[in-house]
């Protein structure tokens, strides 16, 4: 039976490891909040030796093995059970929807790795059991450069908070954009870096792939032109693009592993060119991507 991990003001808790927050609370609306607070989710791997009795439980002696994993808490996002994105924006979706956009925003390492339907401010004094359940637990790719400044600023959050609403529409109504952030999202998780470059590279196809054919060139082509204006710059991009096809063209054909470089290269890419479709609101049509390309006017088609 699922359990539906709801608050008395209906809210869930996502509890954010890798960054901290520069203000106390930030407000991004509809219910939505990021707030200091702490806490630390640890795991510890455990073995017993001999068979469960009666009551389901393994007898001692139990000895501690090595491996598990632990995440310091430092921010928390509280969100509502709904908001006005509908129904596909639960309180679970809308925590990932924050902190992928956080994640894409700067902080690529960032994580959620548990939800709770309590305050963790306010858990540590409440008479009520919580419900803390493991959300993103996998490792991410990327980790902070040393000495890096892992403090989420009242900019960064602001545009967050200006653009969740009109980009989570964009997720709900435009597929393949919903299928790119998806894919890119989850190329940060720590896993094979060759199955990370695929999903990169299937994300970007959904997006500037016209058809199934010659996509080495048209992904590239298309790809520069929507980010770079006419020129060097362009032609440049363009050169680099092919190359990092041809580094997936390699994953996909082979069992090999991917640089760190070429993948890096790849999600940053790719990283711009959503970025730039948040900001406008909007997924380039094919239409638009050619006119860019041989630099027309769609309206005019001159």
């Amino acid at each position: 039976m699922e359990i539906k991990m709801k608050d008395e003001a209906g809210y869930l808790y996502g509890g954010i490891s890798g960054i901290r927050l520069a203000v106390e609370s930030f407000a991004l609306g509809e219910g939505i909040e990021l707030r200091q607070t702490y806490c630390h989710l640890f795991s510890a791997n455990m073995m017993a030796f001999g068979r469960p009795g009666p009551k389901g439980y393994h007898p001692a002696p139990w000895k501690a093995a090595k491996g598990g994993f632990g995440y310091d808490i430092e921010v928390e996002i509280r969100a509502p059970t709904q908001t006005t994105l509908g129904k596909s924006f639960d309180a679970k979706e809308t925590i990932w929807w924050i902190a992928a956009l956080l994640r894409l925003a700067r902080f690529p390492y960032l994580s959620v790795p548990v939800i709770s339907n309590h305050s963790f401010r306010d858990i540590p004094n409440s008479r009520e059991e919580p419900t803390l359940t493991p959300f993103e637990t996998e490792g991410r790719f990327f980790v902070p450069p040393e000495e890096a400044d892992c403090i989420l600023n009242e900019d960064q959050i602001a545009w967050v908070a200006e653009k969740w609403r009109s980009a989570g529409h964009l997720l709900n109504t435009n597929a393949k954009f919903y299928s790119a952030l998806k894919a890119f999202d989850s190329a940060t998780v720590r896993g094979r870096s060759s199955a990370s470059m695929l999903a990169l590279w299937g994300g970007l196809e959904q997006l500037f792939a016209p058809s199934a054919g010659e996509l080495r060139f048209r992904v590239a082509a298309l790809l520069s032109s929507y980010l770079e204006k006419p020129g060097p710059s362009r032609h440049e991009l363009y050169k680099s693009i092919l190359k990092l096809y041809n580094e997936r063209s390699v994953v996909a054909h082979t069992a090999q592993e991917v640089e760190t470089g070429p993948l890096v290269e790849t999600y940053v890419i790719m990283r711009n060119a959503l970025v730039r479709m948040i900001d406008e609101g909007k997924v380039p049509t094919q239409p638009e991507l050619e006119s860019l390309l041989f630099c027309v006017n769609p309206e005019t088609n001159e």
